[in-house]
């Protein structure tokens, strides 16, 4: 899957349940699994706690993508692969 293929699949989600209370996402495309990290504490930026628990899901120079709301109208997807890394900032709406 690509950034802009993970983004259109988050727009989708942001459109059906809001972007005030979007929650980190991460992506496992070989696994064909989508898993949301709710009760990120306001301490602690979305950015930082969703890499860490993506990278604690994940297996070994396995592919993934994360997505995370980075401003009042932006999310960001990041995506990790054994080459390395790639962060795109995307609007919530379409």
């Amino acid at each position: 899957m690509k950034s802009d293929q993970f983004a259109e699949v988050t727009r989708s989600v942001i459109s059906k349940q809001g972007f005030e209370n979007f929650q980190p996402t991460v992506c496992f495309p070989e696994r064909r699994q989508m898993r949301a990290l709710a009760g990120v504490p306001d301490t602690e930026s979305q950015e930082t706690a969703t890499r860490r628990w993506a990278a604690k899901l994940a297996n070994a120079s396995e592919e993934y993508l994360i997505a995370y709301k980075c401003s009042s109208t932006e999310f960001a997807v990041v995506h990790f692969s054994p080459a390395g890394e790639d962060i795109q900032i995307y609007t919530a709406s379409a």
